[in-house]
This record gives C-alpha cells, structure tokens and sequence, in this order.
C-alpha cells in the first residue's frame, strides 16, 4: 500500500509541531509516554529540512514559524546563501508572516544546538493567534544526551554571518573548494554507496570524517540509536509541556527521517529513496498523558 503523502497545508490544525529527522518507528515506540491521539504513517515531502521546506511551503502562508533549525530563518538568508551550488533559491521570509529565529536567539554553544525547553519556552511566549509551527531540532544530531558530541553545526554561525552582510570565514582549501563546486555532479551517486564505503572515500582522499563515521566509530550503532531515542523522548517530553499550555488543534509531523545503519546508510540526504528517511509521524494529538 502506497504511504500517503504529508499534507502541510491542506490539514486543518492551529499547532503544527515539527521534531526534526523525527522518524516514524521510534515515534511510534516512545510518543504514547508522553502524547494522546490518533498516529499516522505519512511520506514526506523532503528527506532533508531544505527540500522539504521548499516542496512544502511554496507560496506564501500566513503562518508564524518558531524555528531551531537555521535553513528556515527570519534574516533573508536563503538556501543558496547557505549552500553555494544548491539548484533552489527558497528563502523563508517570502514564505511565511513571522519567524522567530530561536537558533540565534537560544543557542546553546555547549550542547551546539538548541535545547528543547528553549523551543517550548519561546512558543508559549509567542503564542497569541494564527496558525503557528514550532520547529524542534531534536531528535536531530548533535544529541544532547550523548556525552560524545559529533562535528560541529555552524549554520547558526554562518547565517548570521551572512544576514549581516560578512563573508563567513570557515578553514578551506581548494581541495574543499572542488568539492563544493562538482557536488551536484556526484552527490547523488556518492550517497547510494555503502556507507562504510563512503567514510573509506573521504579517508583516501585525505577529508575528515566528522560525521556520522566518527560518531559510530566512537560509540557503536546501538549507542547512536540509543541517544537517538532519548534525544527523541527529551523533546516529546517537552512537547507535551507545550500541548498541555495549547488551545486548539495541534498536528505532530517531521520534515523528515533518518537512516540509523538501515539499507547500508546514516543520516539522510536529499532525495532519498530509503523509506527510514522519507516515512514518517502525523499525529492528531488528543491530550497529553497524565501519571
């Protein structure tokens, strides 16, 4: 049976609560500890916040968006800003009313990224009327619960770099350079490969592994899945802080999944074709649950 389709828009809802590479068979486990109502497989839109958000939001929508994700950001930077060579030049501010920019504002430099208490603090200040998103990062890495913390993130660096008018300086060469450019041109094919293979390339052409390679190295598969998990279970908790506080019909969904050692890969990538990345949860929350 084919998986129906993510309907952001077309769904009647006040709330819609996005926990970002959220993906469906860990919600499913652990969202009933914390949330009521009525869950849903969906297929989404984008397996990676960029493309989701632009196949997503196409037009304008007057919408608030909290967002603790930096690819959704209120300072004009758009997605070619951010990644020079990116095919699409979607940027937030022509999409939606008002974005509250909480990767800048509730960064967290320790953890290096945006704790989820910080998320629900800032909706339930903003919360006054309209239709309102509310964009976790968790489950996504780096997990806070996990006392080896992966490669940094430095969107957050690098967009307010960028909405400032400076040129972000980050440590490059033009080995790195090259990479950059001819992305397009092997992206798709790189990322198809085993994903053993594909830290083995970037040893041999002499490129750290600071992604995923480094963390599994460091911590096995099972430890990654496990502060996967309680990275997820810290947000629900958190989200269950926020419907509790709600008035009105409230959706949990994700932008997109994440790959955890299945069909031979990690993370996720635009355009996957790995189900672990683009299935996902839609729930109809009915309540909270109560101890």
């Amino acid at each position: 049976m084919e998986l129906e389709t993510q309907d952001v828009n077309g769904t009647d809802w006040d709330y819609l609560i996005v926990l970002d590479a959220c993906r469906y068979d860990f919600f499913k486990e652990n969202y009933q500890d914390f949330l009521e109502g009525n869950l849903s497989k969906k297929r989404t839109k984008g397996t990676s916040t960029p493309e989701w958000l632009r196949k997503t939001f196409t037009s304008r929508y007057n919408y608030k968006y909290i967002s603790a994700n930096p690819y959704c950001n209120g300072k004009g930077v758009s997605h070619q800003d951010q990644m020079p060579g990116y095919e699409e030049d979607w940027n937030a501010v022509n999409k939606f009313t008002e974005i509250i920019d909480v990767w800048d504002i509730k960064w967290d430099e320790e953890e290096n990224t945006v704790r989820p208490e910080d998320v629900t603090d800032i909706a339930l200040e903003e919360d006054n009327s309209g239709k309102m998103i509310i964009h976790y990062i968790q489950p996504h890495r780096p997990y806070i619960s996990c006392p080896v913390k992966s490669k940094p993130w430095d969107d957050h660096e690098k967009v307010g770099s960028l909405a400032e008018g400076k040129e972000y300086e980050e440590e490059t060469t033009l080995k790195r350079d090259l990479i950059e450019t001819t992305r397009p041109y092997w992206s798709k094919f790189f990322w198809k490969l085993p994903y053993r293979t594909r830290w083995k390339i970037k040893n041999m052409v002499g490129l750290k592994n600071p992604h995923w390679g480094a963390l599994v190295q460091e911590i096995g598969e099972d430890g990654v899945r496990d502060y996967y998990q309680q990275d997820l279970r810290m947000a629900l908790e958190q989200v269950a802080r926020l419907v509790n506080e709600l008035d009105g019909n409230v959706i949990v969904t994700a932008d997109h999944g994440e790959a955890l050692g299945e069909h031979n890969d990690w993370g996720h990538q635009e355009e996957s074709d790995n189900p672990k990345q683009y299935t996902v949860p839609w729930l109809e929350v009915e309540g909270i649950k109560i101890d």
